[in-house]
């Protein structure tokens, strides 16, 4: 199974490549977590936010298979505990698709990418830094599948 961490960035720091990568390396070859940067539409004063959104979600879709299971992370997304994320990702991993998360921009994800999306997820009400997400995301991918494995870890 492939799952695709499809992320607007402008840059990624080496903390969060090797944070990352550590947390890749931990599953067995039964799943490979990739992370998929498209770049961010230049801002300036007069940028229409609207094109920008729509710009950044065309480049995240854009990295997508149209059979992949799309789950967009958004703050209007809903929220799990450990446990209700496990059920998902049972569910996910059952359907036999490759998974794509997508992380918008600074100004978010188009209507559209919501709309092709299987789940809107919210990680939290905060906001963190796009190299953050990425990390945070692999990590709960890790949780919830270690539990699967029967691994120490969640513990």
């Amino acid at each position: 199974m492939l799952i695709n961490i499809v992320c607007i960035e402008s840059s990624r720091p080496d903390w969060s490549k090797q944070a990352f990568e550590s947390y890749q390396s931990k599953f067995n070859k039964s799943i490979n977590i990739q992370w998929k940067g498209c770049k961010p539409v230049q801002r300036n004063k007069s940028y229409d936010i609207d094109k920008a959104i729509k710009k950044e979600s065309d480049l995240l879709l854009a990295k997508t298979k149209k059979e992949d299971l799309i789950i967009c992370l958004d703050k209007a997304g809903k929220s799990f505990d450990t446990l209700k994320l496990k059920q998902n990702f049972d569910s996910w991993i059952s359907s036999s698709k490759d998974i794509s998360f997508l992380v918008g921009g600074p100004d978010g994800l188009s209507s559209e990418c919501i709309r092709r999306s299987h789940l809107v997820w919210s990680l939290s009400g905060l906001t963190f830094p796009h190299s953050l997400i990425p990390v945070l995301l692999i990590e709960q991918i890790y949780r919830v599948w270690s539990i699967t494995q029967n691994h120490p870890y969640h513990r």
